[in-house]
């Protein structure tokens, strides 16, 4: 565990215990690599903190991923599992802004921007996967008419 000290308003002192990935896998129960991509692809709901370009979890993150455990072992989708998440984590981001896990604006900042930047490169990702899929679809299509007009080129020498 890792332990960093939050000033809120300058008067109180607290020490917040945060996780690496390597204790929230064996809390978990999961190989560290498979909570990595839940990780990332859940990363709405698992509260984290950055520190000298290491993250670090929020004790929160444990609740968050034996709940994702649960729904992978009950064969969930990722839309399903979502779904549920945001039924049964929403309030994860309120609790923690109003509880002693307050962030400075700048670390919720950098998270955004992380997140933003997440959402940015994955649509950068699909958007080249629609366009190589419509490329493949207009050559099957032109194969396609061409082998079309082949078989009518040879169905009208065989009338005639």
């Amino acid at each position: 565990m890792y332990e960093i000290i939050v000033w809120t308003n300058k008067k109180v002192v607290t020490v917040v215990e945060l996780l690496s990935l390597q204790g929230l896998a064996h809390i978990v129960g999961v190989p560290p690599s498979i909570l990595a991509t839940w990780i990332k692809q859940f990363a709405m709901y698992v509260p984290k903190a950055q520190e000298e370009d290491e993250n670090y979890y929020l004790p929160e993150a444990i609740d968050v991923l034996k709940y994702i455990k649960q729904c992978k072992q009950a064969q969930y989708s990722f839309t399903e599992i979502e779904n549920l998440l945001l039924s049964e984590f929403t309030s994860i981001e309120n609790k923690s802004a109003s509880t002693v896990y307050q962030t400075e604006d700048k670390e919720t900042i950098r998270c955004m921007m992380q997140t933003i930047g997440l959402t940015v490169t994955n649509m950068n990702q699909l958007t080249e996967s629609f366009h190589a899929l419509e490329h493949k679809y207009k050559e099957q299509t032109r194969e396609l008419n061409t082998l079309k007009k082949q078989i009518e080129l040879l169905h009208s020498k065989q009338i005639q």
